[in-house]
């Protein structure tokens, strides 16, 4: 599915330059990090933003307007990785939409792992523990 740009992606979220300008990105993507951060703490309305088609589509619309404002510049390190892991995540979710049920709650399960993955390494890039 998302695998090579996923994997990639995560790499450069651990890349030392990146997590730099992370650290100095604007006070919207410490507050998004922050709220993503609380978000294992969901409540019944947090699942219905998360799943589904339209909360996955929601959460990846999100992550874009993240990595827009983390790293605005096209030639950022970090930038064209990112959007393409987004990319990658749009067409999974395009291509599941169509699907029968029980094929397309399989497929939202693995986007949404994914998603969860690549949120949490832009987490831990702008929120150091």
């Amino acid at each position: 599915m998302v695998t090579g740009a996923f994997v990639i992606a995560q790499q450069i979220l651990k890349n030392e330059e990146v997590r730099r300008r992370l650290a100095m990105a604007p006070r919207q993507v410490s507050e998004w990090a922050s709220r993503r951060r609380d978000a294992s703490k969901a409540t019944k309305e947090g699942f219905t933003n998360r799943f589904g088609q339209k909360g996955l589509r929601r959460r990846v619309e999100s992550l874009a307007t993240v990595v827009d404002r983390a790293l605005p510049n096209p030639d950022e390190p970090g930038r064209a990785e990112m959007l393409q892991a987004i990319e990658q995540l749009r067409i999974a979710l395009a291509i599941a939409g169509p699907m029968p049920l029980v094929q397309r709650k399989k497929a939202h399960s693995r986007i949404d792992h994914q998603l969860d993955e690549l949120e949490a390494a832009l987490v831990d890039a702008v929120l150091p523990r």
